[in-house]
């Protein structure tokens, strides 16, 4: 497949390959863009974990691609959102994947990490989702995060599912790239780490170092 792909944008590139010819591969590049698209789309909502995210990561690069340099006005960019979180050595930001990782310092022994990821909702809705992978889903600490439901205001407990098939709680927040701001971002970043904590803290399984 890459192989014809690639055959099609030598061919559209080649101005000595006759106006027929470059219009035709046009077209057929267009339509496999079209099917990718389609494709990555209808597994947004996949319940494999490392495939949700990975298709938020090709959704992404396919949009910045297609559409470089259209952000809104008044919109911040993702390095920017992150960036805006940054505090050493309280909270210290590296790329990872196509978002950032924050990792926030919450004592001398303990630590959350905390991550930033481009997402397209099913309905085109482009979004800024902040969420940290807590522990493994048990009935014990499922009744406890709906609880804590109730108290967050910047994210809520939700379940996905990892490549290996098991169940993860995960802590989350779903941001609208337009409206996501350096301070919303920053205080989702930090409840977040907070009731992540809280949750190891309560069940096991903490991050130390």
């Amino acid at each position: 497949m890459m192989t014809q792909i690639e055959q099609l944008v030598r061919t559209v590139e080649n101005k000595e390959a006759g106006w027929v010819a470059r219009r035709d591969a046009a077209e057929l590049l267009g339509k496999a863009a079209q099917s990718a698209v389609s494709a990555l789309t209808a597994l947004r909502n996949d319940t494999d974990m490392d495939v949700q995210l990975q298709v938020e990561r090709s959704l992404e690069g396919l949009y910045a691609l297609a559409l470089p340099g259209s952000a809104r006005k008044g919109e911040f960019t993702l390095r920017d959102l992150a960036m805006a979180c940054e505090r050493r050595p309280v909270r210290t930001i590296e790329p990872h994947n196509d978002g950032y990782l924050v990792t926030v310092r919450l004592d001398e022994a303990r630590m959350q990490r905390v991550h930033l990821m481009p997402y397209e909702s099913r309905d085109g809705l482009r979004i800024i989702r902040v969420f940290a992978v807590c522990r493994p889903a048990t009935a014990e600490a499922m009744a406890w995060v709906l609880r804590s439901n109730g108290r967050l205001t910047h994210g809520a407990f939700a379940i996905l599912s990892a490549k290996d098939g098991s169940e993860q709680i995960v802590l989350l927040n779903n941001l609208d790239r337009q409206d996501a701001t350096p301070d919303a971002v920053k205080m989702s970043v930090k409840q977040i780490a907070f009731f992540s904590d809280r949750l190891e803290r309560r069940f096991g399984q903490a991050e130390e170092r």
